[in-house]
Order: structure tokens, then sequence, then C-alpha cells
């Protein structure tokens, strides 16, 4: 165990010498530099790390709600939790964390709902992969969105391309949701973007000038890419006035239709990134 900015953390480092750290508090991945690489996860420099406020940046977890998706505080209950490290270890090239949260008096006041919530973190050499499993454990069904919110960092989001959305179809959430058929050969940065690609490809491909990221997702049918822009990231207290500038989000995302579990039954997403100069 280690402290990130006072908050309870783990760092996974491998003999090739690439880290990830991770919070106790939403079970939050915070930095991952991949070997022989830089950082590739964008976090704001403005985020308050005192428990009171989700963490800006990063990759936060979300669940049991998407964003303004339902009645529940926005993007739902976990991220601003704590949860327990179950397991962890290194083994050959890999390191890996595993984290757990259940339902609680608290949560059940909000939602009254059993759920089981595990995060698992593995990295090995310029490969990050986090698979999320969702249990029910109660007597009725289970219904919920979920999705890793992941903030990939960049140099200039002028600069970045987003391959692999070619006849994709997505809501955007900038104009209520209309449904849109992408017809560019990729997704350049020019302006605000908030857009839910549902039944979306399962891998994706972050250019940019020096380095690339290559996104696949399992589990998970959509994909979410987020960025604020000029106007928006101004508004947030949590991000500097440039933030929008170095950061784009792209996050596996099961968010398109609610999914349902059974009782006893359990559900697994995953994202993994694999980065390349």
């Amino acid at each position: 165990m280690t402290k990130f900015h006072g908050l309870d953390s783990v760092r996974l480092h491998t003999v090739e010498g690439g880290t990830t750290i991770v919070t106790t508090y939403g079970a939050h991945v915070v930095s991952w530099v991949p070997t022989g690489g830089d950082e590739r996860i964008f976090l704001s420099g403005k985020s308050a790390m005192d428990k009171r406020a989700p963490i800006r940046g990063g990759v936060p977890i979300v669940f049991p709600q998407f964003a303004t998706y339902g009645p529940l505080p926005h993007h739902g209950l976990v991220r601003t939790r704590d949860w327990s490290i179950t397991e962890m270890g290194v083994g050959g090239e890999e390191a890996y964390v595993r984290l757990h949260i259940e339902d609680s008096v608290e949560t059940r006041q909000l939602w009254p709902h059993p759920f089981g919530c595990e995060l698992t973190v593995t990295m090995s050499g310029a490969r990050l992969t986090l698979q999320l499993r969702i249990e029910n454990p109660g007597p009725a069904p289970l219904t919920f969105r979920a999705a890793l919110h992941t903030y990939l960092r960049v140099g200039d989001i002028r600069s970045v391309r987003l391959e692999g959305l070619h006849a994709s179809r997505y809501r955007d959430r900038t104009d209520n949701d209309q449904e849109v058929e992408d017809v560019a050969e990729a997704l350049t940065i020019n302006g605000e973007v908030d857009r839910v690609y549902t039944d979306a490809p399962g891998s994706l491909v972050l250019r940019e000038p020096g380095q690339t990221v290559t996104i696949h997702k399992d589990g998970f049918p959509d994909y979410v890419v987020w960025n604020p822009w000029k106007d928006k990231c101004s508004t947030l207290s949590d991000m500097a006035t440039d933030a929008y500038e170095h950061m784009l989000c792209v996050e596996a995302a099961a968010v398109g239709r609610v999914l349902t579990l059974a009782k006893g039954e359990t559900w697994v997403g995953s994202q993994s990134l694999l980065a390349a100069q």
C-alpha cells in the first residue's frame, strides 16, 4: 500500500518498469505509465483528493447509472466510496490488484438493491486491462448501466484521430440524444463531443503524433467519447480552463440500454489499452 495525494492506494509495477496506481477510493486508476513510455492517463491537477467529491480524470467506475440516465447521483454510487482490496500480486510479467465493493446501509438509502462489484486491474509491459464484474446476490432482477470512464492523456486534442467508428451509430448528447451515423473515416475533435456509440466495434485506435493507444472492449456493447471543449471546460471547477486540450475520454460502456441480471447471475465487461510509440 502507498499514498496518492493522501488517498490509500496500490502502486503496481512490473519487472519491465511500467507502473499503475489505483486508489481504494472509487477503485480509481489515477496513473498508467507503460514500460518505456510516458503517462497515458489524464488526471486533473484541480481535482480535490479529499473524498468529498469524485476524482476528476483517471478511470472512474460508472455503476449503476450513467450520467443523468436515472435518478441517482451522476454516474452512480461506487466511484465515491471506498473499495476493499481482496487480492494483489505479481506473476511473471504481470502485476494485478482486485478490489470489491457491495451494497451497504448507505447505498440502500439511495438505491434499494443488493449488488457486488469487483474490479481487476492488470498491467503487463505496454498493456493495461480493467475487468469489471457485477453480481446480483438479491432475490429480484438487477438492472443497471456501467462504464469504465477512461480519461486518456493527449498532447494536443486538435491533432488526435480516433479510428474504428466509421459507419457506427451514436446518440449525440450535445443534441438531445439525436441518433446519428458517423460517416467520418476517423473522428477528429474540434468542438464539444459527447457521444454514446451503441453496439460499437470491439477495437479502436487513438492516434496522435509520436504515439498510439489501441483500445479493445469485451462484454461492453458501447463506447462513449467525450471532450467538453473550451466553453464547458471553463464551467468545471475541478478542471483547468485549458484541460480539454490534453484529454479525451474513450470509455467501454453499457449505457445504450440497461443490463439485467437475474438472481445469482453475474456480468463481466473489460477494456484493455495497448500503448505504442
